[in-house]
C-alpha cells in the first residue's frame, strides 16, 4: 500500500489544530461531566473528540488515524460495556434500570466530593461515541485509499505496458 502524499501541508491549519486539540479536549471532559447536572454528557463530549479526530484527519491525513492509540472497535465495546453495566447495576439492588445513585467522599484539602452514577453512564456514552466517530473516521479513510489503489490499478491505461511492435 503506498501511502497518500499529505495533501493539506498547510503550517497555519498544522499550528491551529495542535493548538486546538488540548483545549477542545479538555473541553470535551468538561462537557461529559457537566451533562449530568446541566446540557451536556457523554454524547455530546464524545462529539467534540470526534472533531478532534477529523480536525487531526484533516491536518496529517490517514497516518493521523493509523497512530491512534487505541481500535476504536476496542472504544466502542469499552464504551457500550460501561453504559449497560452502569444502567443494569441498580437491578441489581432492586431499583429500576439507569436510576442513579450519589456516592459523597472526604477528600483532605479538597472538601467533599459527589460522585454520581449517571456520570459513570455519561464516562461509557463518551467512549462509545468517541470510538464511532473514529470507525467512521477509519472506514472513509480506507475506502479512499482502496479507491485511489483502484485507479492506479493494472486495469488503468496509464500502467498498462507498451508491446513491442
Amino acid at each position: 500500500m503506498t501511502p497518500r502524499p499529505n495533501t493539506t501541508a498547510s503550517t497555519i491549519l498544522s499550528t491551529t489544530v495542535a493548538g486546538l486539540t488540548p483545549v477542545l479536549g479538555l473541553v470535551a471532559v468538561y462537557v461529559t461531566f457537566r451533562g449530568h447536572n446541566a446540557p451536556g454528557g457523554g454524547f455530546a463530549g464524545g462529539l467534540i473528540v470526534g472533531i478532534i479526530l477529523v480536525l487531526r484527519y484533516l491536518t496529517d491525513g490517514p497516518d493521523a488515524l493509523r497512530r491512534l492509540p487505541v481500535d476504536p472497535v476496542v472504544l466502542i465495546g469499552v464504551g457500550l460495556g460501561v453504559a449497560v453495566l452502569t444502567g443494569m447495576a441498580p437491578l441489581v439492588v432492586g431499583g429500576s434500570f439507569l436510576e442513579s445513585a450519589i456516592w459523597k467522599f472526604d477528600v483532605p484539602l479538597i472538601g467533599t466530593v459527589k460522585v454520581v452514577s449517571s456520570a459513570i453512564f455519561d464516562l461509557g456514552v463518551f467512549v462509545l461515541v468517541s470510538g464511532v466517530v473514529a470507525a467512521i473516521l477509519v472506514a472513509l479513510s480506507e475506502a479512499d485509499d482502496e479507491a485511489l489503489r483502484g485507479r492506479a490499478g493494472p486495469g488503468n491505461r496509464s500502467e498498462t505496458p507498451e508491446v513491442d511492435r
